[in-house]
């Protein structure tokens, strides 16, 4: 975030608190107010993982205690250096959020107090352990439970920014799904605490068994067909731009052997230029619409050199022209949008069946694993099917060297 985009949230969004600091201060927390919304170094970079993986690690936290409550009693020792870790982390962000929220930013102020309410659990049980509250007046509190469920918002709201942080590959990106699920798995043993009532043990697990079985098999030979189909195109499209490639180098040598006579009479061919819009073609830098323009505005002034030697009409026609056509026209042949949709809404259900049918610290595990594999995969047809774009790199199609 620039200056210029600190000046435009001020005038949109008005001021933030660290504004009323003196002047000597105002420069450091424009840095983290910047910092906070764009990370860009180093620090930061490690701080947003930090917080990342506090919320992760106190998300986990719950489970575990809500699945095996003798393991962190509310005032024993564990549970108390657990909670002050996650009071200390969470109330340093909260800080420097509050700090850094703009006033009239109304949506940014819900979600601070989110995470304010997210803090409050940790600072109870903490002062339940030191004696500045009773515990047996907070031990069975609502309102406690529903303060907890404030670090599923928190997780939900920033388990996509590890891609900003880290980059892009499979576990970034599927990691915001892993998120997701863990909350909802937190989420429904909350709710059910909270209502003395295991929303989870309501289903027939072996009869889920089953059907996670043999849903899971259809799946995931469905993903190996589909993995296979757009692995073929990946190499295709390498293939395809490097035999256009090669074929314009050979038709330009002889632009400038056995037809530089005659094109020097024509309009001049600027194999270059059109080298340099593939190039930006295959990052999105360039639509289809403005390669194909291009591509036919030099294949017309190559047909009018062309034309004074018939001879030259095989390798123009049936290689040049087919070549590049073939390429181009492959790299935006791909799966429809509602292909994917339908994908991921069958994956996410799979993974809420999953959770009903395995509980316990055991079918987490299994659950997140599964996610792994199967939402990975999902990610990387995706990606191969999309071979030329630049959202997501990691498995475009090799371009190889002009």
């Amino acid at each position: 975030m620039s200056d210029t985009d600190l000046v435009t949230r001020r005038a949109r969004y008005g001021f933030a608190l660290y504004e009323l600091l003196p002047n000597a201060w105002r420069g450091r927390w424009a840095w983290v107010e910047r910092e906070l919304r764009d990370p860009s170094t180093e620090l930061t970079k490690r701080y947003t993982v930090l917080v990342l993986f506090t919320i992760v690690a106190s998300i986990f936290f719950l489970f575990v205690a809500d699945q095996y409550p003798h393991w962190f009693p509310m005032e024993s020792t564990q549970t108390f250096v657990v909670e002050l870790l996650i009071l200390m982390i969470f109330g340093v962000d909260y800080v420097l959020n509050a700090m850094t929220t703009r006033l009239k930013d109304w949506r940014a102020l819900l979600l601070l107090t989110s995470d304010f309410f997210a803090v409050v659990p940790s600072a109870i049980v903490v002062m339940v352990y030191i004696g500045w509250v009773h515990g047996a007046h907070v031990e069975g509190l609502v309102l406690l439970r529903l303060f907890r469920l404030m670090r599923v918002v928190k997780l939900l709201r920033v388990g996509n920014t590890l891609i900003e942080v880290m980059g892009a590959s499979v576990f970034t990106l599927v990691f915001g799904t892993m998120a997701a699920h863990l909350g909802l798995r937190v989420l429904l043993l909350e709710v059910g605490n909270a209502i003395h009532y295991d929303l989870l043990g309501f289903f027939d697990r072996p009869i889920l068994l089953l059907a996670v079985g043999s849903v899971g098999s259809v799946f995931g030979i469905a993903l190996a067909i589909t993995f296979g189909i757009v692995k073929r195109k990946q190499m295709e499209i390498t293939e395809l731009h490097r035999t256009a490639m090669d074929a314009l180098n050979h038709i330009e040598h002889d632009f400038h052997t056995v037809l530089a006579e005659a094109a020097k009479e024509k309009p001049t061919v600027d194999f270059q230029r059109w080298r340099d819009q593939v190039a930006l073609y295959l990052v999105e830098e360039v639509s289809y619409e403005a390669i194909k323009a291009e591509t036919r505005e030099m294949l017309n002034r190559m047909r009018a050199v062309v034309a004074t030697r018939p001879s030259m009409d095989v390798p123009f026609h049936a290689v040049l022209v087919q070549r590049i056509s073939t390429f181009l026209t492959r790299t935006q042949v791909c799966f429809h949008p509602a292909f994917y949709q339908w994908l991921k809404r069958i994956s996410n259900l799979y993974f809420v069946l999953v959770m009903l049918a395995a509980p316990g610290l055991t079918g987490l595990a299994v659950q997140m694993l599964v996610i792994f594999v199967f939402a990975g995969l999902r990610i990387i047809i995706d990606d191969m099917d999309h071979a030329v774009d630049k959202s997501v790199v990691i498995f475009n199609s090799k371009i190889l060297a002009v």
